[in-house]
């Protein structure tokens, strides 16, 4: 700016030396010149007086030499030409015959009665010359007194005047070019100051101010940028507060929010969002909504909420990051002085995947355990009408058909105590006893009670039990009911002859616990579901051993409530191998 408004500074300064100085050359020329005139024609009104005295000796000698005399005293080039042009007396002598004038144009302008003037290269002298004729009547004819002078003084004054305005431009340059440019320069200060201040305000330091102590213009302008200053930082805080407000909140919110424009671009996304859907808030921002959620339906469904300004709920399905089923609310963006108008909308996520998982197992639950109810009631229920009705004498046939009735009590009361040890241990989840637990002392005693239950079914049980097993704390009973129940399992799956091998060591921070049979094993096909309610590889044959199809996934949720994990090795026709690692509190 400072380097603009220097160079304007000087072309102008420039353009007016030049102008004032050739104005004053052309003005001194041509004052000088009107003075040679002037001298001129009143030398040619006195040498008009000479030839009035005496017209007849023009052509004397005498009045050769006269005018000879008076053109070399006064400087000046006498020429006396007569009516036919014909050169009567010449001061400035030329050898050979002096061509005739009566052609030249001041010649031809006092012909006319005028004062002839004219400048130009004469050939008699070789020089540039101001030419000045006057008329004369004699009684000889009209004659024409022409004076004449070299403009070679008018020259040489043309070149000193030239070279002392060359000295005066430079001169008044460089010292107009100083002082304008320490007044220039003490003008940018302030500007200056306040583009620096604009700079560092820009930068982030919204506290600083410029301090500009002038009165003038610039000085109001400082006060100004000042005043705005201070109404931006309040402007700037204000809206930070918000902000971190804002975002505070949106973080805060669980349910995973995204809002987007009339184009369906991304304008916001909370923390849940970026986490529910794997991506980052800088990657999502301004990107189509399907780049996010890859979902035609949802795609259509917020289409239709810019389309119709309505709010709507739908669930969708999603494959990315993973498969989860989405409830989204969505709500128009209306302006706030036009509500008629939408300009996006913001959509509200809900996770209901395991909502609907927790729905459908229920159904699934509630019907599993009402198949498994009616099958046993339908059974006693048949029995007990068959026995009522006295058509049945045979003692044996009694005594067999209330066996039968004992039994499918027994089974109806074994699914009924695992229901509701399930629904205790899910329930107490969050509140579990934090008893002192001897791993080594409950190990033993299971392997005791469940001793007298494999040697009837001709199935060796054996255990090595690392004797000083750290203590766990937790639900006493559930840890030894998770041991009978696969300890239970083992030996009702081992077939006559078979061996089963109870296991418990400590491992780094974790205490180890296996139960190994050597029975029919499991197909690879159903190992992932293998804990599931009422889930059975074969139904025939596990009601046939009195399972309730409840065992396994008794045990899932007590090793969970001890924060461990369980895991199953099978190989059919050779066995199965159930391990469950539970940590150890420090």
């Amino acid at each position: 700016m400072q380097k603009k408004i220097f160079l304007v500074f000087f072309v102008i300064l420039l353009v007016g030396i030049l102008l004032t100085s050739f104005l004053s050359l052309s003005l001194i020329r041509s004052s000088y010149m009107d003075q040679l005139e002037e001298k001129l024609i009143s030398n040619a009104v006195l040498i008009q007086e000479f030839i009035k005295e005496d017209h007849h000796a023009l052509s004397s000698k005498v009045f050769q030499e006269k005018m000879q005399d008076l053109g070399e005293k006064i400087g000046i080039r006498i020429t006396i030409i007569d009516e036919a042009g014909n050169v009567l007396v010449e001061t400035f002598k030329k050898e050979g015959i002096i061509e005739n004038h009566r052609n030249r144009p001041e010649i031809q302008a006092a012909y006319r009665g005028e004062v002839g003037k004219a400048i130009r290269y004469s050939n008699t002298v070789d020089l540039d010359m101001l030419y000045i004729a006057l008329p004369l009547d004699t009684d000889l004819g009209s004659i024409v007194v022409r004076l004449a002078v070299n403009l070679l003084e008018i020259k040489k004054i043309n070149q000193t005047l030239f070279y002392y305005i060359v000295i005066s431009i430079g001169s008044g340059l460089i010292i107009a070019t100083l002082i304008g440019y320490r007044f220039i320069d003490k003008i940018m200060e302030p500007i200056k100051e306040i583009t620096e201040v604009s700079k560092k305000m820009a930068a982030g330091r919204l506290g600083m101010r410029a301090c500009v102590p002038s009165k003038d213009e610039i000085g109001e302008l400082a006060d100004h940028f000042n005043h705005m200053a201070d109404r931006l930082e309040d402007t700037i805080a204000e809206l930070s507060d918000s902000n971190t407000k804002f975002k505070a909140l949106l973080t805060s919110i669980t349910n995973p929010i995204i809002a987007v424009d009339h184009k369906k671009n991304i304008i916001l996304l909370n923390t849940a969002a970026e986490q529910l859907f794997g991506i980052e808030r800088k990657d999502a921002i301004g990107k189509h909504i399907l780049e996010v959620i890859r979902n035609n339906q949802l795609d259509e469904e917020i289409k239709r909420v810019l389309k119709e300004n309505i709010d709507t709920q739908i669930e969708i399905n999603v494959k990315n990051p993973q498969e989860k089923i989405l409830k989204v609310y969505t709500n128009p963006i209306k302006l706030e002085n036009d509500p008629t108008k939408t300009i996006g909308l913001v959509t509200v996520i809900e996770d209901v995947t395991e909502i609907r998982k927790l729905e459908k197992m229920r159904s699934n639950f509630v019907t599993n355990v009402s198949h498994e109810l009616k099958t046993p009631l339908t059974s006693i229920s048949g029995f007990v009408e068959t026995l009522k009705s006295n058509t049945i004498e045979d003692e044996k046939t009694k005594k067999r058909f209330l066996d039968i009735i004992d039994i499918e009590t027994e089974r109806l009361t074994r699914l009924i105590e695992d229901i509701l040890t399930l629904s205790e241990i899910e329930s107490s989840q969050h509140r579990v006893l934090q008893e002192e637990i001897f791993p080594t002392n409950v190990m033993k005693e299971v392997e005791e009670m469940m001793h007298p239950i494999a040697a009837n079914k001709g199935i060796a049980l054996s255990s090595k039990i690392d004797m000083n097993l750290p203590n766990i704390y937790g639900n006493k009973d559930w840890f030894k009911q998770m041991l009978i129940n696969l300890a239970d399992n083992a030996i009702k799956y081992t077939p006559h002859g078979g061996k089963v091998l109870l296991t418990g060591y400590k491992k780094h921070h974790n205490i180890v616990i296996t139960v190994k049979d050597t029975g029919i094993g499991i197909p690879k096909k159903d190992l992932p579901r293998l804990f599931e309610r009422f889930y059975r590889v074969d139904k025939a044959r596990s009601r046939k051993v009195g399972g309730t199809g409840l065992g396994l996934a008794i045990v899932k949720h007590i090793v969970l409530s001890f924060k461990g994990r369980v895991k199953v090795n099978s190989e059919e026709g050779k066995g199965t191998e159930f391990t469950v690692i539970l940590p150890i509190k420090k």
